[in-house]
């Protein structure tokens, strides 16, 4: 690997609306992402310059990358009226709670408005579907006098979201939601990483008593966006977003003894900026995104590093992005790269699918 990895563009879904994160099923060809319809402007909300989600213009599609490497989008709007559609991941083993091949994505979160005039009611939670029929298998509420806001407090923005390969659910709070443009102002609710053990997915989605018992997280001082999981150990890693962030932004290791004593770790990589996206090849290889520069960041387990590129690469803002195995490449990685492009209309985004083969 040299100064910078070059990837090879195999496709393109273009008309998306704010698209935030994008999944890969084991079939190795259905994508799912969503569409988190947001916008700018609101005077009401940090004079104008914070992104607001919009109540109810949300949606989940389908797309598909073919045997041949063909990008197609199959189904614009599997679910629609949805709210702040961003982080989701597969459940790739079944439980009692969930069937294999369910879809989780965090939604709800705040800040939200109905109709530009001031901000409206949000209800955080994670909305378990089916990716084919997009019937709802069920929600974890996460807001007020919800179970795990009775245990810790209610999450503000649910954002990157994460399953290991035992199933526990990683879920992250980023609540950049004080409506002073001081980006220094104390948050509203503690921007924290939440496990949730698979054990307790049943009991949550049925909001049994007790049902948050077993949740524990590591709150993160410099906010916390993206999620993810290494396909090689199962570990939890999760990238700090602030514009105050302390290491002014950082990639953090998250293993369990981390969950057991609430404390953040030192971070692997600081000093990229306020990043988004963040995952793991099986190779080790290490990314995060940083939207504002339209820069993703390669750190292989060799320690070598550099910055993603691909000609024809669309993306102008790369939000959260994943880590996936298309069949199409016999095992080697891609990455699903949505566009979020704040301030852009509806229809005017992309997910892209970018190899990057020896990653």
């Amino acid at each position: 690997m040299g100064d910078r990895f070059k990837g090879t563009l195999l496709g393109v879904i273009e008309g998306c609306t704010n698209p935030e994160s994008a999944e890969l099923l084991d079939d190795g060809e259905t994508i799912i992402f969503g569409n988190c319809r947001l916008a700018v402007g609101f005077g009401w909300f940090r004079a104008g310059e914070g992104l607001v989600y919009l109540e109810g213009q949300a949606f989940v599609s389908r797309g598909r990358v073919s045997g041949d490497g063909q990008v197609t989008l199959e189904e614009r709007s599997l679910i629609s009226g949805l709210t702040t559609t961003l982080g989701c991941d597969v459940m790739r083993t079944g439980g009692t709670a969930l069937p294999a091949g369910a879809v989780l994505m965090a939604v709800g979160g705040k800040p939200v408005t109905r109709d530009g005039s001031g901000p409206a009611q949000a209800w955080p939670h994670i909305l378990a579907f089916d990716p084919v029929s997009g019937g709802i298998l069920g929600r974890i509420p996460l807001g007020e006098g919800s179970a795990i806001a009775r245990r810790f407090e209610p999450l503000e923005m649910p954002n990157g979201l994460a399953i290991d390969p035992a199933g526990n659910l990683y879920i992250t709070d980023c609540p950049h939601t004080n409506p002073a443009p001081d980006p220094a102002a104390p948050p509203p609710s503690s921007p924290a990483v939440y496990r949730v053990p698979a054990a307790a997915l049943g009991p949550l989605l049925r909001d049994e008593p007790g049902a948050a018992d077993t949740v524990a997280r590591v709150v993160m001082p410099g906010y916390v966006n993206g999620a993810a999981v290494s396909p090689a150990d199962g570990t939890c890693y999760a990238v700090s977003c602030s514009p105050v962030d302390p290491v002014r932004g950082g990639v953090y290791r998250l293993p369990d003894s981390a969950f057991a004593s609430g404390v953040q770790p030192p971070p692997l990589h600081r000093d990229l900026g306020q990043l988004d996206g963040v995952g793991v090849t099986r190779r080790g290889t290490v990314l995060a995104g940083n939207p504002l520069e339209n820069k993703i960041h390669a750190f292989s387990s060799d320690g070598d590093r550099g910055i993603i590129s691909g000609n024809g690469l669309p993306t102008r803002m790369p939000a959260d992005f994943n880590v996936v195995y298309p069949r199409c490449l016999d095992g080697e990685p891609a990455l699903l790269i949505t566009d979020i492009m704040v301030g852009t209309a509806p229809g005017e985004c992309t997910v892209s699918v970018l190899a990057i083969p020896g990653l």
